[in-house]
């Protein structure tokens, strides 16, 4: 039962972070697009999928939309809907040989981002951080060696959804009649991405480096 409780904790965060996004009424309000480089990793128990191997760095990419509600001055609610490609690989140097595992979702952060003004400057810089939740919409391992490359789906080991925490640093400056951005954040993914009974891990969640430029309205 505790178990169960736990799981809708990230929804009543959600819904608590989104109503502040609606209640100001004179709040300004900015929309974007934004893409970007993830490097990614995962933190396994088992440690490693494979004794000797430990988990390396993968490169993906993310892309979406997001909007900025600034309802004091310089505090802002954003919200932003991503497509975001997680993941790790393993290496084995001797044979040639790669695994990447690839998890892809949509990924709904919601973000308290407090700019931090400095005199004089063009640019502004902030910090924010805030929820994410992602939905799985493909999970597969790419096996790579010298003569042949396999992919193999692994939706069905995969949850459907994710939750966890991001946090980051972003400047933005004035450029035509918008705004140009550019952010550099950490998903701390704290769900398990498994169902209960894999047979190969028994958990992994995610930890994303994210590098994204955007531009909004």
């Amino acid at each position: 039962m505790k178990k169960n409780r736990l799981k809708f904790f990230p929804v009543i965060i959600f819904l608590f972070i989104f109503s502040l996004v609606i209640l100001p009424a004179r709040a300004q309000v900015h929309f974007g697009l934004k893409g970007g480089l993830t490097l990614g990793t995962v933190k396994s128990f088992p440690a490693a999928f494979l004794e000797g191997f430990p988990w390396k760095t993968k490169r993906g990419w993310v892309g979406g939309a997001f909007a900025s509600f600034e309802f004091l001055q310089g505090v802002s609610i954003q919200p932003e809907v991503l497509f975001i490609q997680k993941g790790a690989r393993l290496v084995d140097s001797e044979y040639d040989f790669e695994a990447r595992f690839n998890f892809n979702y949509v990924e709904i952060p919601v973000l308290l981002k407090i700019d931090l003004p400095l005199e004089g400057a063009a640019a502004v810089p902030s910090f924010f951080f805030g929820p994410f939740f992602g939905f799985n919409n493909r999970a597969t391992i790419v096996m790579i060696d010298p003569y042949s490359r396999e992919t193999e789906d692994i939706k069905t080991d995969v949850e459907k959804a994710e939750y966890g925490i991001t946090l980051g640093l972003m400047v933005t400056q004035k450029w035509g009649p918008g705004y140009f951005s550019i952010d550099a954040r950490y998903d701390l993914g704290l769900s398990n991405i498994l169902k209960p009974g894999v047979e190969w891990l028994e958990s992994i969640k995610t930890r994303t480096w994210v590098f994204t430029v955007g531009y909004s309205y």
